[in-house]
C-alpha cells in the first residue's frame, strides 16, 4: 500500500513540475536543400558529388575498331533509310502504301483513309516493332 501511495505522490509531483515549465512552439518552415528547388546555390557541388558517388552506371568503353564499326553501321543505316524513303516517295512528294524489306527490317505503309498512313517497322532480328501515323491531308 505504501508503494502505491509513493507512486501516486511521484506522479502528482511530476505533473506539477511539468506544469511549471514554460513551453513554447514555433511554426514549422520548410527550407529546401537542392538549389533546383530554391535551396542555397552553395549546396550544388556537394549534392552533385554525392549523386555521382552513388551512380553505378559506367559508360561502355569502345575500342577504336568498335567505334569505327558503330559509325559505319550508322552510316549504312542512314543510307538505307534514304533508299527506303526514295522508294516510298518515288518521284512524288507523297508516301506510297506498300511493304519495303531489307535483310533486318520490314517497313509496311498502310493507307488508313482520310489521308492518314500507318507506318509499321518490324525488326526481323529482335522481333521488335514500332508504329507511327502520318497525316498527308495537309
Amino acid at each position: 500500500m505504501r508503494t502505491h501511495l509513493r507512486q501516486l505522490w511521484q506522479a502528482g509531483l511530476c505533473s506539477v513540475a511539468m506544469a511549471a515549465v514554460p513551453c513554447s512552439a514555433t511554426e514549422m518552415v520548410y527550407v529546401p536543400i537542392n538549389p533546383s528547388f530554391g535551396g542555397n546555390p552553395n549546396n550544388a557541388a556537394g549534392l552533385l558529388a554525392t549523386a555521382q558517388a552513388q551512380n553505378g552506371f559506367k559508360a561502355p568503353v569502345l575500342s577504336p575498331v568498335e567505334q569505327f564499326n558503330k559509325n559505319l553501321q550508322q552510316a549504312i543505316l542512314a543510307r538505307l533509310q534514304g533508299q527506303i524513303l526514295t522508294s516510298m516517295f518515288g518521284g512524288s512528294t507523297t508516301v506510297q502504301p506498300g511493304t519495303f524489306e531489307t535483310s533486318g527490317f520490314k517497313v509496311t505503309v498502310t493507307d488508313l483513309g482520310n489521308g492518314t498512313l500507318l507506318v509499321s517497322t518490324y525488326d526481323k532480328n529482335s522481333g521488335g516493332t514500332a508504329q507511327f501515323t502520318v497525316d498527308t491531308s495537309q
